[in-house]
């Protein structure tokens, strides 16, 4: 029996050592490698070779193309269908650790094989079989952890499926035993809460993790990495500067998403919690953020000095309403803006002392009142006057001063044939050039970068707003690169009226994108974006036939949160779908496409199509009666 084990696993290795010499690294598009030339047989555009997946993927998507004549396809022994052009895309499992695709495809009699690698990160499942273990890059608390008597931590800690998992917080009331349940969607993932009790005395206590594997009479046993931190429920809060004047907060301790509508840290805050890297904020009672640890500084203590509002001023000019609040220092805010008042909050600041010098004759601001709704919160709620066009509003601190603007309608100057005659539109084409991976933006199966098509789309859109009379501006020329950060500042400088962003869409590599219907989505983040939103959404609605996914209000993406002007993003399709990668490289799609923006941005500035006349017909002439 030994002898036979052994021949196997001889074979075995002779057929994998030949297979990983002889199956060759499938190349990209379009940075295939120069050896393989430009026909290679089978390409992967995603995922890129050696990528590390988002942990714990259990299956990603993969696409590319196959240069070959009616060729069939698969990958790890799964059938994959091929479009008649070739492009392919499929959603497969994976295993945590080194994992490898196997694509092989047959035309003509001959078979073809080519190999992708990927990394995911935590331990094979298969690791854990027969025995009881633990993942140690997957326990919780791995960064210092700092909560309050009365929170709640959520613990964590993945092992071996199948298992009885439970925790202890050492020394604290309620912690000797805390059960742990099996996530039904994560096996070996296991899940608990323990609620830090109201008295519980200030102290640094250590998480062990304990798992029983019955099948294998074994045990495991585990210390997290950091330990807890009760800090002193009466004196609780450390003083500290934000290092990054006008963040934006987070909901909860995640580095990515989540972010807190409206919410910005300026100046000096209260840290009372500490979790995966952020720092929890005290805004007021009931009432916190979570920021990023690089972004504070902590400072020496000392008595905590609060803001106070001495007085406001309101005054208008052609452009713009300011409204001036007058402190004593820099504090973080929450300027909400719906679609008849703005609300503005200041934190840590108990005292107004209600000095109002308001210019009611301006065309945006109608009255302004002001509420306590919490010890040391103040908040103004601006109401807009009936028919004010609120256009946008940007807000600084000068100094200890915070200023809040308030922009009117540009005023346009039609002509016959130009209706767009005084518009300043800016077109952004997504992204920048970036010929090998990881690419900035997304790449279709046959290697379309979407750089490329953003930037066409918008040089196709161009045009058509110029012949209506609109300034064009676009952000990007040719293969110039260019931030975020200077996109937006070029909207500033150029006083551009409205900002249309040009994208096409992927997902993120987890996700399914044959589990629904996907085609245009059209974003934005304020009110005062959502009429330019709205009238693209509807162009798209009535012109392209894809799947419509929604006009949806994000404060996530950058470019709609651009307070200013109105700023949409539009994702035009799904270019990592075969047949909608067709549709956005064709001439014909990118004119639909274009045309579709244009008759948006028209109906956004009340412009009304004009119906074409039909030429009449003649009347077939029959022969004349003698």
């Amino acid at each position: 029996m030994k002898r036979i084990l052994l021949c196997v696993w001889v074979l075995f290795f002779c057929v994998t050592g030949q297979a990983g010499q002889e199956i060759p690294v499938a190349p990209y598009l379009p940075a295939q490698a120069p050896a393989q030339g430009p026909n290679a047989p089978i390409t992967v555009q995603f995922p890129q070779e050696k990528m590390t997946t988002g942990r714990g993927a259990e299956r990603i998507y993969l696409f590319g193309k196959l240069f070959l004549k009616n060729p069939t396809l698969q990958i790890n022994g799964q059938a994959v269908p091929v479009q008649p052009n070739g492009t392919f895309i499929t959603y497969l499992p994976v295993e945590q650790g080194e994992f490898a695709f196997l694509l092989t495809a047959q035309s003509e009699g001959q078979t073809y094989q080519a190999l992708r690698h990927v990394r995911v990160p935590g331990v094979p499942l298969k690791n854990f079989e027969g025995k009881a273990r633990f993942d140690e890059q997957e326990i919780y608390p791995s960064r210092p952890l700092w909560v309050l008597p009365g929170d709640v931590i959520n613990l964590s800690a993945r092992g071996t499926p199948g298992a009885q998992v439970w925790a202890r917080v050492q020394g604290l009331k309620g912690g000797k035993h805390i059960d742990l349940k099996e996530d039904a969607r994560t096996p070996g993932l296991y899940r608990g809460k323990f609620l830090v009790r109201e008295n519980e005395k200030p102290r640094s206590a250590k998480i062990t993790y304990t798992l029983t594997h019955k099948p294998s009479r074994s045990k495991a046993k585990i210390t997290a990495g950091e330990r807890l931190k009760i800090l002193d429920g009466q004196e609780p809060l450390r003083p500290a500067r934000v290092t990054d004047p006008g963040v934006k907060l987070r909901q909860i301790p995640v580095h990515q998403g989540s972010l807190y509508p409206f919410y910005r840290a300026f100046g000096e805050v209260l840290v009372d919690g500490r979790d995966n890297g952020l720092y929890r904020l005290r805004l007021g009672h009931g009432e916190s953020a979570w920021l990023e640890e690089k972004k504070l500084a902590f400072f020496s203590p000392r008595v905590y000095e609060e803001n106070r509002l001495s007085d406001v001023h309101v005054f208008a000019d052609g452009e713009q309403t300011q409204v001036r609040f007058s402190a004593h220092k820099q504090v973080p805010v929450s300027v909400h803006e719906f679609n008849n008042r703005l609300e503005v909050t200041f934190y840590y600041t108990p005292v107004f002392e209600e000095n109002f010098n308001f210019d009611a004759s301006g065309p945006i601001l109608e009255r302004m009142e002001w509420t306590a709704p919490q010890d040391g919160v103040i908040k103004f709620i601006l109401y807009l006057k009936e028919d004010a066009a609120l256009w946008g509003h940007a807000y600084r601190y000068e100094k200890q001063d915070f200023v809040l603007e308030l922009r009117h309608r540009p005023v346009l100057a039609p002509q016959p044939g130009r209706p767009l005659a005084g518009a300043r539109i800016l077109i952004d084409a997504g992204h920048s050039p970036k010929r090998t991976p990881p690419y900035d933006g997304l790449v279709s199966p046959s290697g379309y970068l979407e750089y490329e098509a953003n930037l066409a789309l918008a040089e196709a859109l161009k045009p058509k707003l110029e012949a209506a009379g609109a300034t064009v501006l676009l952000s990007r020329h040719g293969q110039n690169q260019m931030s975020l950060p200077a996109r937006y500042q070029m909207a500033l400088r150029e006083k551009a009226h409205i900002f249309v962003s040009l994208h096409h869409n992927a997902l993120p590599d987890t996700v399914n994108p044959l589990a629904v219907p996907r085609g245009y989505s059209v974003y934005y983040t304020y009110p005062h974006s959502f009429k330019l939103a709205e009238s693209v959404y509807r162009a798209f609605n009535a012109r392209i036939p894809l799947p419509d996914n929604g006009l949806l209000a994000n404060d996530v993406l950058f470019i709609p949160r651009m307070p200013e002007l109105p700023s949409i993003l539009v994702e035009n399709a799904y270019m990592i779908l075969p047949e909608q990668e067709d549709l956005v490289i064709s001439e014909q799609g990118r004119e639909l496409f274009a045309e579709t923006l244009y008759q948006g941005i028209l109906d956004f500035y009340g412009v009304r199509p004009e119906k074409k006349v039909p030429a009449k017909r003649r009347k077939p002439q029959g022969k004349k009666r003698k």
